[in-house]
């Protein structure tokens, strides 16, 4: 008998027979968008194994380049990449393996200026660093952009992988954060990355794997996430141990994240309170209204204005008026703090605001006035 099912059914058939992904499952993995921020021994096989489950788009982060040194445990790459951008490397091997994959490289570090408009293209950002610095900045743009994060960490023969900032969509709420962790970065004195402490091949591949599994229950709905529990893996005597992680922050401010960075990008003037924001609509003051919530919120009810859904904000920043004032406003305003810092990363001189308590605070002050504005 001949086989006559379609190439990706073909590819895909192992997992699609799981009642658990299924043709609906094998959609959401190619709709959706993952962020690895590191191509080392932990990225490499988070990338090998999402490419390989037909995740549609993958964006890579960083800057360094192949060494011989990472070959024992970095496998995406080969001899004839040494010396080569781990990023282009990289996308070469996603090519070979799943040429049906987007993958977009970004050569470079995270830093003040990039982080948000990076991590809004995507759905999940997979922390496979290997620095602190880079770990608490990639939690607090997290929060800021509502991201769940996928982390992991290791020490020689030790691993740690969590789930943080996760949104359960049945209790509605929000998980805890690296910094209900560790609510500070430890001094560097006291911390050593791979190449001082040392690592064997094999660990950054087993947290590796641990970190796309969670990825693809996240993508799938499947399972329960690392949300609130830490796994913490000791390979020498195949230790296992599930830690609880309880919120302890429950107030984060735009002006406690992003702390590790060298300069702040958020300023407490841009805020602009329910009221100020109904004075100047009845003064008919020149501004432009900017909806970055998603087209299903924004109609079942909306101020007006412009809709500008947080992930389309940087690549339709043409769209958006800077010659005059301009306010962002979502549900709360979480997301319309990250479509400022946004677009400021790309505009210094932008008069910008984001509307404090969102939408739903401001109609709890004028709950009659459901019209649109369009200035």
């Amino acid at each position: 008998m001949q086989c006559h099912l379609k190439p990706e059914t073909t590819r895909y058939a192992r997992q699609i027979i799981l009642s658990e992904v299924g043709t609906q499952g094998q959609q959401r993995l190619r709709d959706s968008k993952v962020l690895v921020v590191g191509a080392g021994g932990l990225g490499c096989p988070v990338i090998l194994y999402l490419a390989g489950a037909g995740v549609g788009t993958i964006g890579i982060v960083d800057n360094d380049t192949v060494d011989v040194s990472n070959l024992h445990r970095q496998i995406l790459y080969a001899i004839a990449d040494v010396g080569d951008l781990k990023v282009l490397a990289a996308k070469r091997r996603i090519n070979e393996l799943n040429p049906d994959i987007m993958v977009h490289t970004f050569d470079t570090t995270l830093n003040s200026e990039n982080v948000l408009p990076l991590l809004t293209e995507y759905d999940i950002i997979v922390d496979a660093t290997d620095n602190f610095v880079a770990k608490y900045l990639i939690s607090d743009a997290c929060i800021i952009c509502e991201k769940p994060m996928v982390y992991a960490s290791i020490s020689q023969f030790e691993g740690q992988v969590a789930v943080f900032n996760y949104y359960n969509r049945h209790t509605q709420q929000w998980g805890p954060c690296l910094r209900d962790l560790f609510e500070t970065p430890p001094p560097p004195h006291l911390t050593q990355n791979c190449s001082e402490a040392g690592v064997l091949g094999v660990i950054p591949g087993l947290l590796g794997c641990f970190q796309a599994n969670e990825v693809l229950k996240l993508i799938l709905r499947v399972g329960e996430p690392l949300s609130g529990q830490l796994l913490s893996i000791d390979c020498l005597d195949n230790t296992f141990r599930l830690l609880s992680i309880n919120t302890k922050i429950q107030d984060r401010p735009p002006s406690k994240m992003l702390g590790v960075m060298t300069t702040p990008i958020w300023r407490n003037s841009d805020w602009l309170s329910p009221d100020a924001l109904h004075d100047w609509i009845a003064k008919k003051v020149p501004f432009q209204l900017v909806d970055v919530r998603d087209v299903s919120e924004h109609q079942q009810g909306s101020l007006g204005g412009r809709l500008i859904p947080l992930k389309d904000i940087i690549k339709r920043q043409a769209e958006l008026d800077t010659t005059r004032r301009i306010v962002f406003y979502c549900r709360s305003g979480v997301r319309s703090k990250a479509a400022l810092l946004a677009v400021r990363s790309l505009d210094q001189e932008a008069e910008l605001y984001s509307l404090e308590g969102g939408i739903e605070r401001y109609l709890a002050i004028y709950p009659d006035e459901h019209y649109p504005v369009a200035y």
